[in-house]
């Protein structure tokens, strides 16, 4: 009896087992073509999807002007010139990777701007939490001054995202109903005085002693060192001389390409080629361009716009601020990545 109750327990598992293994190899299957189409579509949405990259609306501009050019030198050379001048000028391609070079170098100063950026406004993210959390959990204040707090540590936000930008924040922003009209007015120095006075009056009234001001000190010291460093690559772009001159090696580049290539091929052959080399010429310089800025509007600029909204939902999480209060007349979409 006990045999058999065994066997039969034993088969009950071992059905229990087959049908969770089964279940098992259904799951690890399904992941395995997700991520097996996640790996195609990184290299072909690329392509399929290359019309939607912020940078390619610009770049086929001066595609279009270079097939212009190409099929007037193949009119020319084929017309009125003599293409064995220009047949052994083929060994002066190697400017073209000494060029690549340097605007790979031009690519690389720019992106380390873009992300120094990226870094200090997560940092302002990461010191705006902080913050409201330790003023949270202060005690002695009433809720009301916690909240007018708060509601500067989102104005300090928005307020930087408009100055960076050249733009005026609305004065139905809490903080900036006072703000000067005489005069330009840094407004993020303006609201940041409000902050610290606010926290200085909670020590003078003995709401607050000097030990607690002092552990929120650093963190509102950090929302001026923000500043200055964004403004710092704001107020700082690359040397002229050098933008100038990679821009002046680009255009002779490209101006030169076509007559050492077409006399070798046919204009079907060599104008693809001549393309796809100036695509990534002036595409590179391009992006190098934007990404320099990254306070700006475009799409490879920072998503300023969302990681003020973030600050403003972690705020009004942490504190009771009203989620009526309008903080910023933009839009405030999340942006999409056209390659995912």
């Amino acid at each position: 009896m006990a045999a058999k109750e065994e066997d039969q327990a034993e088969s009950t598992f071992t059905g229990l087992d087959g049908i969770a293994t089964g279940a098992s190899n259904v799951l690890h299957q399904n992941m395995s073509k997700t991520s097996l189409r996640r790996a195609i579509g990184l290299w072909v949405h690329p392509f399929t999807r290359f019309h939607q990259i912020p940078v390619a609306s610009r770049v086929w501009v001066y595609l279009a002007i270079m097939s212009v050019y190409c099929i007037f030198v193949e009119w020319f050379t084929d017309k009125s010139f003599n293409t064995r001048v220009m047949k052994e000028a083929g060994a002066a391609a190697f400017s073209s990777a000494v060029l690549g070079l340097l605007l790979v170098f031009r690519t690389n100063t720019a992106y380390e701007r873009w992300w120094e950026g990226r870094k200090l406004w997560g940092q302002l993210v990461n010191d705006s939490r902080n913050l409201c959390l330790k003023v949270a959990h202060l005690h002695g204040l009433p809720n009301i001054e916690k909240v007018k707090l708060g509601e500067l540590v989102i104005t300090f936000a928005y307020s930087l995202k408009h100055h960076l930008r050249g733009t005026k924040p609305s004065r139905r922003l809490p903080g900036l109903q006072d703000l000067p009209t005489e005069g330009p007015v840094n407004i993020p120095v303006f609201v940041a005085n409000k902050m610290f006075n606010i926290v200085y009056e909670w020590q003078n009234n003995e709401r607050l002693d000097g030990f607690a001001r002092l552990q929120l000190d650093p963190h509102m010291r950090a929302f001026m060192d923000i500043c200055g460093a964004c403004e710092r690559i704001k107020n700082s772009p690359l040397a002229l001389s050098y933008r100038a001159f990679m821009r002046q090696g680009i255009a002779i580049n490209l101006i030169a390409l076509p007559w050492y290539v077409l006399p070798e091929f046919s204009l079907l052959w060599s104008l693809p080629l001549i393309l796809i080399g100036s695509y990534f010429l002036i595409g590179l310089e391009l992006i190098a361009e934007d990404i320099e800025e990254p306070f700006g509007k475009d799409g490879d600029d920072l998503p300023l716009d969302t990681i003020c909204n973030t600050i403003q939902n972690t705020v009004s999480d942490i504190l009771p601020v009203k989620e009526s209060l309008e903080y910023t007349t933009s839009l405030k979409a999340l942006r999409i990545d056209p390659l995912k």
